[in-house]
């Protein structure tokens, strides 16, 4: 297991990972602060707001498409079957790749949240929550991508099934509000359908619109119950997606 963590630190290395988002984690931040510049009013809150959405989504974007790729090469290339030659089991072998990347995202995330902190976090109690988050968002995003790796049997498709699946947990929140507005249908059993079906999307699937509000880092959290939201999803999910990706690959023929 210590052996593929310290192998995938290395890949990261020398695919320059770190130095390529960490730049684009930087650019992003700064073509924010030059847009909240640009407001009329409340710049410093628009900027902050601005670079903690953009640095947030470049980090996760850098994180599937690395994961995706790296997987897929490890099939192509038969590593899969030299590390199964060894005496180490397919769960822990999933394991061992979560923790690998897990480390890769955490030493990402964390220069990031101090870059923003930095950049000018209005609210210190937000900004630790935020930044708490954004740690448990990049573990969540690290199973995602690599369920999406493990399953398909294309980086491209693996890639684009990890986007797809963040943008609809992202957007969450959203969907669920526009069911509830009942304006989705002029049928009454329309609307109460595309509601229920809403809710039990929402069930099965993260909601991801619970972490890392920009909100936070100009006025702290609305309520504590926010803080419970994401630290349980991050409890229940992480766990349930690394168990289906064990299940579906203990079911491959090599």
């Amino acid at each position: 297991m210590k052996t593929n963590i310290r192998y995938i630190l290395l890949t990261a290395l020398r695919d320059w990972l770190f130095v390529g988002l960490l730049f684009g984690v930087v650019a992003a931040t700064l073509i924010s602060g030059a847009m909240g510049e640009m407001a009329m009013l409340e710049a410093d809150r628009l900027k902050i707001a601005y670079a903690g959405a953009s640095s947030r989504l470049v980090l996760v974007i850098g994180l599937i498409v690395f994961i995706c790729f790296h997987v897929r090469n490890a099939f192509d290339s038969k590593e899969i079957d030299v590390f199964l030659s060894r005496p180490i089991s397919r769960p822990n072998l999933v394991l061992s790749y979560w923790l690998g990347f897990s480390v890769v995202a955490l030493l990402l995330a964390v220069p990031t949240t101090v870059m923003l902190y930095y950049f000018g976090a209005l609210d210190t109690n937000g900004f630790f929550v935020w930044a708490g988050s954004l740690l448990l968002e990049v573990l969540l995003v690290v199973a995602i991508a690599l369920f999406s790796a493990f399953t398909l049997k294309s980086a491209v498709s693996s890639v684009m099934a990890s986007l797809g699946f963040y943008v609809v947990s992202r957007m969450m929140g959203f969907f669920l509000a526009t069911a509830h507005s009942s304006l989705l249908f002029r049928d009454a059993s329309l609307n109460t359908a595309s509601r229920l079906g809403m809710e039990f999307l929402a069930m099965v699937v993260p909601r991801l619109d619970f972490f890392g509000k920009s909100q936070w880092l100009v006025y702290g959290l609305a309520e504590q119950v926010e803080l419970y939201r994401f630290v349980s999803q991050a409890a229940i999910f992480i766990p349930l997606l690394l168990v289906a990706t064990i299940l579906d690959f203990r079911r491959k023929q090599f």
